[in-house]
C-alpha cells in the first residue's frame, strides 16, 4: 500500500524531472542560465514549474509579440490634463493612475523625491506613449524609472563620490575601479597612494561644494581618515579639504581625478 507521503514524494520527483526537461529546453533553445545555488535546490517543484512556464512563455512569444503604447496596454483610461487639476486633485489622480498601472503589472519607480504634479505629468504626457509588449505574464512586472528619463545629476554625483571614497579606502575590494573614467583606469595615479598602505580607517567624509554641468563635475569635500603604512604599524592621519573631478561617460558619472588632503 502506498502511503500519502510516498505518493507526495513521487509527484515531487515527477515534477522535478519535468522541470529539468524545461530547463534543458530553455538552455538549448534560448541560452538560458540556471546557477547551481542552495536556494534553487530548496525551491518547491510546483513553484519552480510555474516559474519555468512563465519564462518559456516569455521566450516563445518574444518574436511574435507586437508592441503597443502603454496607454493602450492599460485600457485607455480617462484622465485630465495636469494643468486642469489642483494640487489636491493631482495627488488623488496620481494615486488612481499608479494603482491602475500596478493592476496591469506596470511599476513606476523614483530614486529621488519627485513632486506629485511632475509624476502625473510624466505619466500622462510621456509614459503613456512608451511602447510595451502586448502580452500579460502573471507575476512579471515591467518597471520604469523616472530618473532614466530625467537623470538627477546632483544625486548621482554625490552617490558616486561617496561610493568611490568608501571603496578606495577599503583594501578588501577594488570596486572603486568601476567608478573611474576609461582614462583614469588606464593611469596609475590611483594605485601608488593606495598601495603604500596596508589598511585605512575612514572617520568622516562630507561633501562641502558641488559644481557641474551635463558633462563634468567638481566635488569639494572634507575628509578624515587614517592609513597604516604597508610593512609597519605607523599610522598617517589625513584630514582637511579635498577635491574630486568627474566626467560623464557612457551615461554614467565617473571619477577622473582626486586631490587628497595632506597628512597631519
Amino acid at each position: 500500500m502506498v502511503t500519502d507521503n510516498e505518493a507526495h514524494n513521487k509527484n515531487h520527483d515527477k515534477l522535478r524531472a519535468a522541470n529539468e526537461v524545461k530547463k534543458n529546453k530553455l538552455i538549448e533553445q534560448y541560452g538560458a542560465y540556471f546557477p547551481d545555488m542552495p536556494i534553487n535546490k530548496e525551491l518547491p517543484p510546483e513553484i519552480e514549474s510555474q516559474f519555468l512556464d512563465n519564462i518559456l512563455a516569455f521566450e516563445t512569444d518574444y518574436d511574435s509579440v507586437k508592441r503597443i503604447p502603454l496607454y493602450d496596454f492599460v485600457g485607455k483610461p480617462s484622465y485630465l490634463k495636469v494643468d486642469d487639476l489642483s494640487d489636491k486633485e493631482v495627488t488623488v489622480e496620481l494615486n488612481r493612475l499608479t494603482g491602475l498601472l500596478d493592476s496591469y503589472q506596470i511599476s513606476l519607480e523614483t530614486i529621488c523625491d519627485v513632486a506629485d504634479r511632475e509624476l502625473y505629468r510624466f505619466i500622462t504626457e510621456e509614459l503613456f506613449h512608451e511602447e510595451i509588449d502586448d502580452r500579460h505574464i502573471s507575476g512579471l512586472f515591467s518597471t520604469f524609472v523616472y530618473e532614466e528619463f530625467y537623470p538627477n545629476h546632483e544625486h548621482d554625483i554625490r552617490e558616486h563620490s561617496y561610493d568611490f571614497i568608501r571603496s578606495y579606502l577599503d583594501k578588501e575590494n577594488d570596486f572603486y575601479t568601476y567608478l573611474l573614467t576609461s582614462e583614469a583606469e588606464k593611469a596609475d595615479w590611483h594605485l601608488h597612494f593606495r598601495q603604500a598602505f596596508s589598511s585605512f580607517q575612514l572617520n568622516n567624509f562630507s561633501i562641502t561644494g558641488l559644481n557641474f554641468d551635463t558633462e563634468k563635475a567638481q566635488v569639494e569635500y572634507e575628509c578624515d581618515f587614517e592609513g597604516k603604512i604597508d610593512g609597519s604599524e605607523e599610522l598617517l592621519h589625513f584630514i582637511g579639504a579635498g577635491e574630486l573631478n568627474l566626467l560623464r561617460q557612457w551615461d554614467y558619472w565617473c571619477i577622473d581625478s582626486i586631490k587628497i588632503p595632506k597628512n597631519l
